[in-house]
């Protein structure tokens, strides 16, 4: 599809300034089709050597500028190569559009950002998913400003693994759900017909149990103490309000964020989840119906997720909670404390929408720990 192609750098010495400098082109010939590129480097005709195509270390800045004639040929090269790998063709006029501005054909992360966003604009992803993976987006960039189609290997992906990790101090499951929406974008790709040395499916992605930070039953009455106290600041307050409400249905914050009075019908809460699009029924016991209001809106407040989670941090260090308390750890610990007081795990599963049983399962095995841990406590009723 690329036909005749070659590369040379050259310099354009007919025509000679009045300091002696003559300006460094790269040359590429596209089946007799010719295009000099300018590099924006001027030496003089002495200092270059035409046959190797580099400038000679008669000049001081000689290295600075053969790593630039090299990196000019080594992108114009890659270029070619990724249009021979997909078998496109390439032309003078589609190399100059390459470099002016590389595509989504050729860049993956151009790719991954106009796929991102196509999915947003046709409503195609919901909105706390386009936000988790433009945040993969974000440390992709962070790791390398392009990254090639035809770059992809095993190598590649162990090392933004170790940036990951290493350099950006992200846990377990943080890479994996990164992994999971790098496989997502190649697998879209190849589906677009784009070529990868690297298929999505060779790329392994660790399954993860993930973080179940939850409160035991003293935090949840430290909370409700302050919950109920006449010196809580009035933010605290609303925030709490839907805190608990979640500690007590297992609902997620996106969800309780979007419920309205009309989702309310006699002591049950009926919505469409924002995360698997499907109907949820969840009947609420005394407490929670205590944390919502039965006329009007059913919380007051219209706080964003990341105001939300900071006043809850303010809130557990204020209550003498050590643990790191986000708004889902609301969700885990309805989980935990439902099993513990004799909850069924078939309901749990139900309650909490999700469709594989595994993903329930974790908390059960949380609350066996526990039972592991409370029982070693007895041994210091007598010492030996």
């Amino acid at each position: 599809m690329i036909g005749t192609f070659t590369t040379k750098i050259v310099i354009k010495d007919d025509y000679i300034r009045k300091s002696g400098m003559c300006p460094l082109y790269v040359q590429v010939f596209i089946n007799s089709e010719r295009k000099r590129i300018p590099l924006n480097i001027h030496v003089e005709p002495k200092d270059f050597d035409k046959k190797r195509g580099v400038v000679r270390n008669t000049t001081i800045l000689a290295a600075d500028y053969n790593l630039i004639l090299k990196k000019s040929l080594g992108d114009i090269n890659q270029i070619a190569i990724n249009y021979r790998l997909q078998n496109k063709k390439l032309t003078i006029k589609t190399l100059m559009d390459e470099i002016n501005d590389p595509t989504s054909q050729i860049d993956f992360l151009k790719f991954y950002e106009h796929k991102l966003n196509e999915q947003k604009s046709l409503e195609k992803i919901r909105l706390s998913t386009y936000k988790q993976q433009r945040a993969t987006l974000f440390k992709l960039r962070k790791f390398r400003e392009s990254i090639l189609f035809s770059e992809f290997s095993n190598d590649l992906v162990d090392r933004f693994v170790y940036f990951m990790k290493k350099k950006q101090g992200n846990n377990d499951t943080t890479v994996a759900v990164a992994m999971k929406n790098v496989k997502k974008y190649l697998h879209l790709a190849k589906k677009s017909g784009i070529t990868t040395p690297l298929d999505f499916k060779e790329i392994k992605v660790r399954a993860t149990k993930g973080s179940r930070t939850f409160l035991d039953k003293e935090e949840l009455k430290k909370m409700f103490s302050y919950y109920n106290s006449d010196f809580i600041n009035p933010s605290h307050k609303t925030v709490l309000k839907k805190f608990l409400f979640s500690c007590f249905t297992g609902l997620r914050i996106s969800d309780i964020q979007k419920l309205k009075l009309d989702d309310y019908f006699e002591n049950y809460i009926i919505f469409i989840s924002q995360k698997t699009n499907k109907i949820q029924k969840v009947p609420l016991n005394k407490t929670a119906q205590n944390f919502i209001n039965t006329e009007g809106a059913l919380f007051d407040d219209d706080f964003r997720d990341q105001t939300i989670n900071e006043y809850l941090k303010e809130i557990a260090k204020i209550c003498g909670i050590k643990k790191r308390v986000t708004f889902h750890v609301g969700r885990h610990t309805f989980a935990t404390q439902f099993l513990i007081t004799g909850g069924k795990v078939e309901v749990l599963q139900k309650l909490l929408g999700h469709s594989k049983m595994e993903t329930t399962m974790i908390y059960v095995h949380i609350v066996d720990t526990q039972k592991e841990d409370q029982i070693t406590k007895m041994d210091r009723i007598l010492s030996f």
